[in-house]
C-alpha cells in the first residue's frame, strides 16, 4: 500500500511591473529563491486572468504604463484580493514610504539593486526563509 506523499506548494507571486527586464529579472531571481512567479506588464493583464486569485502576494511597481501600483491594489482589493502586497519603485521618490503605507502595500523595496531586500520582504511576509 503506497502512503500519501505531502504536497508543499511553493508561495505563488505576481509580479506587476511595465518594463520586460524588470520581469524577467524577477521572474528568474525569485524562482531561484523558491517561488513560484507570474508576471504581468499592467494591471489590466493581471485583473484578466485568473492568477490573481492563486498568488500569495503582490509585487507591484509604482509606475505602471496609464495607472499607477496604487490604484492597481485598490482595484484588487475592491474585488476581494487581500493577499500582502510590496510596492517596488524605481523612481526617486522621498515619499515612497508614505505612499505604500497609504495605499495599503504591507512593504516597500527601491529599485535597483531590489534582490537581497526584496527576497527578505516576501521571507517575512509569507513566512519563507
Amino acid at each position: 500500500m503506497a502512503l500519501p506523499v505531502p504536497v508543499s506548494r511553493h508561495p505563488r507571486i505576481a509580479v506587476i511591473d511595465d518594463s520586460d527586464a524588470v520581469r524577467r529579472s524577477l521572474f528568474v531571481l525569485l524562482g531561484a529563491r523558491g517561488y513560484d512567479v507570474d508576471v504581468f506588464a499592467g494591471g489590466a493583464e493581471l485583473l484578466a486572468s485568473a492568477a490573481a486569485a492563486d498568488c500569495d502576494c503582490f509585487v507591484i511597481d509604482l509606475k505602471l504604463e496609464g495607472s499607477d501600483g496604487t490604484q492597481l491594489l485598490a482595484s484588487l482589493r475592491q474585488r476581494g484580493f487581500n493577499q500582502p502586497a510590496v510596492l517596488i519603485s524605481g523612481w526617486d521618490v522621498d515619499s515612497l514610504e508614505r505612499i505604500a503605507m497609504k495605499g495599503g502595500f504591507a512593504a516597500h523595496v527601491r529599485k535597483p539593486m531590489m534582490e537581497i531586500s526584496l527576497a527578505d520582504v516576501l521571507g517575512r511576509l509569507l513566512g519563507k526563509a
